[in-house]
């Protein structure tokens, strides 16, 4: 804290130098009208006699016990009495004594007021400098290896030529650091990579900022091949953030029973090509299957409302409308929760899309379905507060085929701080959507922090621990049957996913 500077007052009394030459002191003012004194006294006539102011008068044997009569004034003919000596106080005029008096008070008052604030500031420097020093060492106590414990979190997940499971999750760390961990059915281990160590690929982590946004997807040539896609933000600047990406292609030999080395992630061009408001959500998808959607795509949020990117191939590269997606809906909130879910078709008559859910400026749970070339909105039936983290994966395929056996479906998971409800779900089902107005019991501990997503695999992610050196990422299943509304909130706790590297 800044230290007040020391401020010393001065009287303002000054001295006139020129008081004696314009006689204007009483102790000079009449010099001349005083008695004189008798230069020829004798030691009989020790006492002074008067002299009158024409002088010539004879000395007189017997002194005179009358007192002086007043002097005439021969200039002005008259009459002036002497003048009686002013009262003074330890040799000074009183009003000269009071003024110093006064001037000391105030020079003394001055003298305190400075000491007592030297002292104060002194307590206060050596109090901030204490309170610096502890945050100093509370700040090296940390583990800048260790989970950030307001991380964003990114999940996908894909299933590989021999049948496995994988399943991915991205994070952040204290040093700002971007990981991936994955797990692989047949090895059931987390195995954890770094994608940005401030070390590699010339990305410091003064490229990251700190809690960034986080968004992953797959892109799937076919049962053997694909590429990854991670994107995060550089910190803020004026309100907003250039978007970041990195791509891990399938040249590289992609494995989620080993580490992949940081050095094969390379830049995507959609990396540094487009700028969402600072508190914008990122998301992502890439072609998961042939009868999903084709391309890859980034959706981002500007003050306007949802900006899309795609990418078709390596000849059109990465193209965006400049314009937000329009609907027959309100627009998102500020810096909303925006999650995305995508649909895939059973067979060629059926209909494909990726399906965005945020919370409108009129705080409704929406959805954005881009499906067909068009893209068309819905209001999900709840109404739920700024700060809401939404997660949502689907269920079934989107067929036009009656009586298809795995009819299309979603769950939706909302977390909404200003209800402080829990987790709620908002399920789809028969053509239409239900708000359910019980708690998701099973997944309670997602409270602790309030983040949660979901992938495809309908695999639950939350962070959960109450401090911040005590959070970790779990992982949850969904347990439920499409077909049985009454299971839709059964979850199980699989376990912790491992974040330290090897």
């Amino acid at each position: 804290m800044s230290s007040p500077r020391d401020t010393y007052e001065y009287s303002t009394l000054e001295v006139d130098t020129e008081a004696h030459t314009r006689n204007q002191y009483a102790e000079t003012t009449h010099a001349a009208q005083l008695p004189e004194v008798n230069q020829n006294a004798t030691e009989h006539l020790s006492y002074p006699e008067v002299v009158g102011a024409t002088g010539g008068d004879a000395i007189k044997r017997d002194v005179d016990p009358t007192l002086p009569e007043p002097v005439y004034v021969p200039e002005t003919g008259t009459e002036k009495a002497l003048p009686v000596p002013e009262r003074r106080i330890c040799g000074m005029k009183r009003k000269i004594f009071w003024a110093v008096v006064i001037g000391a008070i105030v020079v003394i008052a001055a003298i305190i007021a400075g000491v007592v604030a030297g002292v104060t500031t002194r307590r206060d420097i050596s109090e901030s400098d204490s309170d610096s020093s502890s945050d100093q060492d509370a700040a090296s106590q940390i583990d800048e290896t260790a989970l950030f414990a307001n991380t964003n979190i990114a999940t996908n997940n894909f299933t590989d030529e021999f049948g496995n499971e994988n399943y991915l999750v991205v994070y952040q760390l204290n040093n700002k650091a971007i990981y991936l961990s994955a797990w692989n059915s047949s090895h059931k281990n987390w195995v954890v990579s770094p994608i940005v160590d401030g070390k590699t690929n010339n990305l410091g982590l003064d490229s990251v900022k700190k809690g960034t946004s986080l968004a992953l997807d797959v892109f799937a040539y076919d049962n053997k091949r694909r590429d990854i896609h991670v994107y995060w933000q550089l910190p803020d600047s004026g309100g907003l953030s250039t978007i970041k990406a990195l791509t891990y292609t399938n040249d590289k030999g992609i494995s989620t029973q080993s580490s992949i080395p940081t050095a094969n992630w390379v830049d995507s061009k959609a990396g540094n090509s487009y700028i969402s408001t600072a508190g914008s959500a990122l998301v992502s998808y890439g072609k998961q299957c042939e009868l999903c959607n084709q391309y890859t795509y980034l959706y981002w949020q500007t003050a306007d409302g949802i900006r899309e990117a795609s990418y078709q191939n390596d000849s059109s590269g990465w193209y965006s409308n400049p314009n937000v997606i329009q609907v027959d809906i309100a627009a998102p909130a500020e810096n909303a929760s925006l999650v995305q879910a995508h649909v895939a078709a059973a067979t060629v008559y059926g209909h494909r899309s990726m399906n965005l859910f945020y919370r409108s400026i009129t705080s409704a749970l929406s959805q954005i379905v881009n499906g067909d070339g068009r893209y068309v909105g819905h209001y999900l039936g709840r109404d739920i507060g700024p700060s809401t983290t939404i997660a949502a994966f689907s269920t079934g395929f989107n067929e036009t085929i009656k009586n298809w056996p795995q009819p299309l479906g979603f769950q939706v998971l909302t977390m909404d701080p200003t209800a402080d409800d829990g987790v709620q779900l908002t399920y789809y089902k028969g053509d239409k959507w239900t708000k359910v107005d019980q708690e998701v019991n099973d997944l309670s501990d997602c409270r602790d922090r309030r983040t949660m997503v979901a992938n495809h695999a309908r695999r639950i992610y939350c962070l959960v621990g109450k401090k911040d050196d005590e959070v970790k990422i779990v992982e949850y299943e969904w347990r439920g049957d499409p077909s049985d509304t009454s299971t839709y909130s059964n979850y199980h706790k699989i376990g912790n996913v491992d974040v330290k590297a090897k």
